[in-house]
């Protein structure tokens, strides 16, 4: 029995059936790798948003301690000239010493001016407690300038309260005076050396705040790039999901191209079979 031979139409359709088998294989490859590479993406993405997480988290840290660096110094600049100019009128002024007591006066006039040294001095300390428990000052910068800064926040000099520890500024003392249960002397222009410590502690108070803002600057401005930097990989991430969705098109186009060239290839080698 003879064997037959396919026409070149049948040639034909078995070339264009295997090519298009052929493209929808190597087009089925590019979705998988595709896939890989949203994958690759996603993660990428997730890291770039934890990074922009963590800048903001600085920001705000940052923001929020230099909130409380300005009422503090505030508060310290108004009490403290207000209280220490009193200080000053209360001997030399006619009307407050015919219409006032004096001695009660002094007492709180001077209280006001040692617990507000007292108060400026703690609030340092607080906000630099507070400052050491937040993230950025853990954060690791190539920058040794800012490193630094970061290190020497909420640091001042205490030489005065060590000075008058023992005599002035110990707790029992402290609550006396809390209390108006004592008068703080004025021994050696004790009241004016409260005054200009505690307009040195505020100076340096206030510093912080500068500093702070600068690093607040610095913390907005990484975030922005890193947004920026997410933007880009969102939109990149866009582009391969639509060129992943063209392959699995193309990919199921040219399987139906495959299936009807097969068909036509059949049809053919029935026509040339059975019909005369």
């Amino acid at each position: 029995m003879r064997r037959g031979k396919l026409s070149n139409k049948s040639i034909f359709y078995v070339i264009l059936a295997g090519t298009f088998t052929l493209l929808s294989y190597f087009l089925d490859q590019q979705v998988i790798q595709k896939e890989d590479a949203i994958r690759d993406m996603a993660l990428e993405i997730e890291n770039q948003y934890q990074k922009i997480d963590d800048e903001s988290g600085k920001f705000e840290a940052a923001m929020d301690l230099q909130t409380r660096v300005f009422f503090s110094s505030h508060q310290t600049s108004s009490f403290s000239t207000i209280n220490y100019k009193t200080h000053l009128l209360i001997d030399s002024n006619n009307a407050v010493i015919q219409n006032f007591n004096i001695d009660d006066i002094k007492r709180i006039v001077r209280a006001n001016l040692f617990l507000q040294y007292i108060l400026t001095r703690s609030s340092i300390q607080e906000l630099w407690s507070a400052a050491d428990k937040m993230n950025f000052t853990k954060s690791d910068y190539d920058n040794e300038k800012i490193r630094t800064v970061i290190n020497d926040l909420f640091t001042f000099n205490d030489n005065f309260f060590e000075k008058y520890k023992i005599e002035y500024f110990n707790q029992s003392y402290i609550n006396s005076v809390a209390d108006n249960s004592i008068l703080v002397p004025d021994n050696d222009g004790f009241m004016r050396l409260l005054y200009e410590e505690t307009n040195k502690l505020n100076k340096k108070l206030f510093s912080y705040y500068v500093i702070l803002e600068d690093l607040s600057d610095i913390y907005l401005e990484q975030e922005e790039l890193l947004e920026v930097n997410y933007d880009s990989l969102i939109l990149k991430q866009g582009k391969i999901k639509i060129q992943k969705n063209y392959f699995i098109l193309l990919s199921i186009l040219f399987q139906i191209l495959s299936l009807l060239s097969f068909l036509l290839l059949f049809r053919n080698f029935i026509n040339s079979t059975f019909v005369k």
